[in-house]
């Protein structure tokens, strides 16, 4: 990629690659429900643009089926490299998709939920709440 106006956007783009969780007590009922679904997981995790939601919810999906590499979900997905890298980059920093070296397949991970569980003993210690 050449220098200039657009490399310095996907530089950019590349550094803000990562999740932001959104909590919201009042989905509770949904979650448990049945009623939260992917796209709900994905909207509170990523402040992406919807396009860029759905994807993530298709790699998601994709990767649940079974592991892949890049390329693979490039041809599944029919999407263009550098928008599928940096989403990949997103959901790999997240914690919620690895990889074990370069050229090895992508596979869902159990990162996020175990620092989702990190944090929710910390706060309960926090507040003097000990967890069972």
């Amino acid at each position: 990629m050449g220098e200039g106006k657009t490399r310095g956007h996907y530089l950019k783009q590349k550094e803000q690659a990562f999740v932001r969780f959104q909590v919201n007590c009042g989905e509770r009922t949904e979650i448990f429900g049945s009623q939260f679904t992917l796209y709900d997981f994905v909207s509170n995790s990523f402040s992406f643009s919807f396009k860029k939601k759905k994807l993530a919810v298709q790699v998601l999906e994709s990767l649940k089926k079974q592991p892949k590499d890049f390329l693979e979900l490039v041809e599944e997905l029919k999407e263009g490299k550098s928008t599928l890298y940096l989403l990949c980059l997103s959901l790999e920093r997240a914690g919620l998709i690895e990889k074990n070296g370069r050229g090895v397949p992508y596979h869902l991970s159990k990162n996020f939920s175990a620092a989702l569980q990190d944090y929710a003993e910390w706060w309960s210690k926090w507040v003097g709440q000990e967890t069972p």
